[in-house]
């Protein structure tokens, strides 16, 4: 995001789409975390997540910015199915590598989040770890939408975001990111 004396000029989608086609060359947790050490932050992290997640036995998953598949093999071996979206084609084909020969239950889609279209009540429940930080608040809104819309009555959104400020120890030249506390993601969602 860059800034003028007046005003606040928001990133785009194709700022984030290069953004992380410049990331995405090993497409690896390195890259995705922008950390060196992300291989072993994932460790605590991981399975964290995982723990406080409502009980998805059975149920209908769509994972956004499901990226190189952090998550996506663990919501597979519980969900009936999962459907995994990344905009970023690299990411979302070496989740596929490694996550589809596992899961016959997962569908791969390249598609933006705040573009893709699924029917209304289509899933159980929405999933999404570190996604709203590359979305305006404008998009945030609008997703917000969307996955009330995408949810069964009674079904779950979960998204976590915690990155408030830059972290990691991977400093990309051009950093589009939208850091918030969580108390604006929440607001900004609702």
């Amino acid at each position: 995001m860059s800034s003028t004396k007046d005003q606040v000029v928001c990133p785009t989608r194709t700022d984030m789409k290069q953004y992380w086609e410049v990331n995405a060359k090993d497409s690896s947790v390195e890259e995705m975390m922008l950390d060196a050490n992300a291989s072993v932050l994932t460790l605590g992290d991981h399975p964290e997540v995982m723990a406080i997640l409502p009980n998805i036995n059975g149920l209908r998953v769509l994972e956004l910015g499901a990226g190189i598949g952090r998550f996506t093999g663990d919501l597979a071996a519980k969900a009936a199915h999962v459907t995994a979206v990344d905009f970023i084609d690299e990411y979302i084909k070496k989740n596929e590598r490694f996550n589809g020969s596992k899961y016959s239950n997962i569908d791969f889609k390249c598609g933006d989040a705040t573009q893709i279209q699924f029917g209304a009540g289509e899933f159980d429940v929405v999933f999404s770890n570190w996604l709203l930080m590359y979305l305006t608040d404008v998009e945030v809104q609008k997703l917000a939408v969307n996955m009330l819309r995408w949810i069964k009555p009674g079904g779950y959104i979960f998204f976590r975001e915690s990155c408030f400020r830059s972290s990691g120890s991977i400093k990309p030249n051009f950093n589009p990111t939208q850091y918030r506390n969580l108390s604006v993601s929440c607001h900004l969602a609702m």
